[in-house]
């Protein structure tokens, strides 16, 4: 997972594939990943199939900020993908998610304890990061 970035967005895409063009789909996809992995400001990116349904892949790339999207959006990079989607059995699903906020155990740890959202600036506070990792007896 990468270092948390404050208005990180994610570009989600699931397709739902020909029966005998999933593994090819798969391939080309994985070949996409790599190629906007070293695009600047892509974070992360990763395939996976539904449990529910093998043909139906899911695309998911991070990016870091909203310039560094749209840069992509109008590369080759996107165009290629863009062709894969063409190829889908059903419409797909393209989405892009901005993520404000990403919380962790202690978010889970202040709701089991009736505790609400620590105040701004008491996130980075040491006794809050202590307090979720040793929590009281």
């Amino acid at each position: 997972m990468p270092a948390i970035v404050e208005g990180m967005i994610e570009l989600r895409l699931c397709l739902r594939t020909p029966p005998k063009r999933t593994p090819s789909l798969r391939v080309a996809l994985r070949s996409l990943a790599r190629l906007a992995r070293l695009e600047r400001g892509c974070l992360e990116t990763h395939l996976f199939t539904e449990s529910c349904d093998p043909r139906c892949l899911c695309y998911v790339e991070a990016w870091d900020t909203e310039d560094n999207l749209r840069s992509m959006l109008c590369s080759e990079h996107f165009t290629r993908l863009v062709e894969l989607m063409e190829t889908a059995t059903e419409p797909p699903m393209l989405d892009f998610r901005t993520i404000t906020a990403i919380r962790g155990l202690e978010f889970a740890w202040q709701a089991r304890h009736g505790q609400n959202d620590p105040q701004p600036g008491e996130a980075d506070d040491p006794a809050l990061s202590a307090m979720a990792t040793d929590p009281p007896p």
